[in-house]
C-alpha cells in the first residue's frame, strides 16, 4: 500500500510503498476514506513531539483522525463487520487496561499507551489494522466528516464535559479552527452563551455561522470586549485553542470568580503566566488529553443525530500531506481538513 512517512524530523514526509498488517483474531482491516489533519501532526512531523517519546520509531506513518470501511476482520471479532463503515478511536486502541488510569477510567491517560499516528502507524496510508474494539460504527456519517471527531472533537467535548458547562454559563472558545468550530457547537448545544475570540474575520463569520452569540476581533483588546459583553462579571469558561503565553493571560483575565479555563491547544513552548486572579477569583486551570472511548461514542451519537455539524472544508489527496501540514501550520484553513488516500 502507499503511506506517507515521516523519514526525518523537519523534512517532507515522503509517499512509501509499505506491506499492509494482516488482521490478528480480534483485528480489523480498515480502508482508509479520509483522516484528518491535526495541529499535533505538524509537531510530530518537525520533531517538538517525537514518536520515541510515545515508544515509537522511524520511520512511521503520521494521521490520527481516522474513518473508512472495514475490508477484513479477524475470526474473534464479532461487534463489527466487512463493509461496515467506522472511526477509529485511535488514542484509546492500544491503552493497556491494567494501569491505575485504565481501572479507573480514565484510559485517555493510560501510561503505557502507544496511540496510533503517534507511536505506531497512522492513518495517512491507504489500509490500517486495528483492534476492532477501537471502532464506532458511524453509519449515516460521511468519513470525511467523521474523522476530525476522533482528536478535535471529542478532546473539546471531554473539557466541557469537565466544565459541566450549563445553560446559565458564559463560554469563550479563543480560537477559531478547527476545535474552535467544534467548540461553538458543542457549547451552544449544552445550552450556554458563546463568545468566539480570533484574529481572523473569516473565522469569526464562520463561527457566528456555527451558533456563536458574540465574536471579538482577538487583535482589539480582547480581554475588555469579552467583560463588556458579560457586563464586568467575566466568563464562566474559558477554552484556549491556541496554547500560547498570550492567550493563557489573556484567557485567565476574561473569566470571573470560579471561573474553568481549559487549555486544549498545545502551542510551541511552556505556559508560565499565572496572574494573582487566579487565586483571588478562586479560577480552575486544566488540561485535556483527547478524550475516553465513552467520550467519543457518545460524540459520535451527537454528529449522528444531527447536534455536530461538519467542518471539513478541504480535502487533499494522499501524495499533497506535505501541502496540507503546510497550509493548516500557515492557519490557511477554515475549519478542518482531510487527506483521502
Amino acid at each position: 500500500m502507499k503511506a506517507m512517512r515521516v523519514h526525518e524530523y523537519g523534512q517532507p514526509l515522503r509517499l512509501d510503498e509499505v506491506e499492509p498488517q494482516k488482521p490478528g483474531p480480534k483485528d480489523a482491516m480498515v480502508k482508509i476514506e479520509a483522516c484528518g489533519v491535526c495541529h499535533t501532526d505538524i509537531h510530530l512531523a518537525e520533531g517538538a513531539l517525537k514518536t520515541e517519546i510515545f515508544g515509537g520509531k522511524r520511520p512511521w506513518i503520521l494521521g490520527h483522525e481516522i474513518a473508512g470501511k472495514i475490508v477484513e476482520v479477524g475470526s474473534e471479532v464479532a461487534d463489527v463487520k466487512v463493509g461496515d463503515t467506522v472511526l477509529v478511536d485511535s488514542w484509546t486502541a492500544y491503552t493497556c487496561g491494567m494501569c491505575m488510569p485504565c481501572r479507573t477510567g480514565f484510559e485517555n491517560c493510560c501510561i503505557n499507551n502507544r496511540p496510533i499516528g503517534f507511536g505506531r502507524d497512522g492513518g495517512y496510508a491507504e489500509y490500517i489494522t486495528v483492534p476492532a474494539r477501537a471502532l464506532i460504527k458511524i453509519e449515516n456519517l460521511k468519513p470525511q466528516d467523521a474523522a476530525p471527531l476522533a482528536c478535535g472533537g471529542v478532546t473539546v467535548f471531554r473539557a466541557l464535559r469537565k466544565a459541566a458547562v450549563a445553560p446559565s454559563d458564559t463560554v469563550v472558545v479563543y480560537g477559531a479552527g478547527g476545535l474552535g468550530m467544534f467548540a461553538v457547537q458543542l457549547a451552544k448545544f449544552m445550552g450556554s452563551t458563546v463568545i468566539a475570540v480570533s484574529r481572523s474575520a473569516e473565522k469569526l463569520e464562520m463561527a457566528k455561522k456555527f451558533g456563536a452569540d458574540y465574536i471579538v476581533d482577538a487583535s482589539k483588546d480582547p480581554v475588555n470586549e469579552v467583560l463588556k459583553l458579560t457586563n464586568g462579571r467575566g466568563a464562566n469558561v474559558v477554552l484556549d485553542m491556541v496554547g500560547l503565553e498570550q492567550t493563557l493571560e489573556n484567557g485567565l483575565k476574561m473569566l470571573g470568580v470560579l471561573g474553568r479555563f481549559f487549555v486544549i491547544g498545545v502551542g510551541p513552548g511552556p505556559l508560565k503566566c499565572l496572574p494573582d486572579t487566579a487565586v483571588n477569583f478562586e479560577l480552575t486551570i486544566s488540561g485535556v488529553k483527547v478524550g475516553t472511548h465513552k467520550d467519543l461514542v457518545d460524540l459520535v451519537e451527537l454528529a449522528k443525530k444531527g447536534f455536530v455539524k461538519p467542518i471539513t472544508t478541504k480535502t487533499f489527496k494522499l501524495r499533497d500531506v506535505n501541502e496540507a501540514l503546510e497550509r493548516v501550520k500557515k492557519g490557511e484553513i477554515l475549519g478542518r481538513c482531510v487527506i483521502k488516500p
